[in-house]
């Protein structure tokens, strides 16, 4: 049924250790990744990092069916959409850039506000689940996603960590991820430089249970 709509992925270990170790050469060497340039032109040459991001989805894990730029019927794309073939549990995941302005601005009434970066790509993640409500009974949307009730997590990459540089910003940052849903969606944010130590971690727990095993 998805065959249509994915591209068929088998994750490999050694290929995602190379990968992560560019990712890591990317963010060393560049304070700031332009979205489409720099970020979206890379991770389309690291298959196996984008089948990870499925872990931000509990149920799904790493995926085996991976698309880039997937159509939201028919108003909206994400940059990428991991999903596990035979169940409805996905990622959608939107890549904005990676610069210590892309999450917060200064401004002069007291409190920095948010960057109009990382307001764009929240505001296009929220719009999926206008999109993903109201289609959820065509055939497309079923064959796309499974059912017509996936359990689908959306996903916000955006910015540096060092652009958190007070406690007001990380907290305003911090509340936001864990408190903010739209509907049932959950949605998920990070910085590039958390998207690296969430792979890291993710690479350990695997050799662990190749090296058990």
């Amino acid at each position: 049924m998805a065959k249509p709509y994915f591209d068929d992925h088998v994750f490999s270990l050694t290929d995602a250790e190379a990968e992560l170790a560019e990712f890591k050469t990317l963010l060393d060497t560049n304070t700031d990744l332009a979205e489409r340039d720099q970020v979206l032109s890379n991770f389309k040459t690291w298959p196996n990092l984008c089948a990870m991001m499925g872990q931000y989805n509990i149920r799904l894990g790493i995926g085996d069916l991976i698309r880039r730029e997937f159509r939201i019927l028919p108003h909206f794309r994400t940059d990428l959409t991991v999903r596990r073939a035979g169940t409805d549990n996905i990622c959608l995941i939107e890549f904005e850039g990676a610069s210590d302005r892309h999450i917060f601005e200064d401004s002069e009434r007291g409190i920095d506000t948010w960057a109009r970066a990382f307001e764009r790509g929240f505001s296009q993640v929220v719009d999926w689940t206008w999109a993903l409500d109201h289609y959820r009974k065509t055939g497309d949307y079923v064959d796309a996603f499974g059912g017509e009730r996936p359990n689908i997590v959306g996903v916000l990459v955006v910015g540096r960590s060092t652009s958190l540089s007070t406690t007001v910003r990380k907290d305003r940052w911090e509340w936001r991820r864990n408190k903010v849903k739209a509907d049932s969606f959950t949605l998920t944010l990070v910085t590039f430089d958390e998207l690296y130590s969430d792979f890291e971690m993710w690479l350990g727990l695997r050799k662990m249970d190749r090296a058990a095993s």
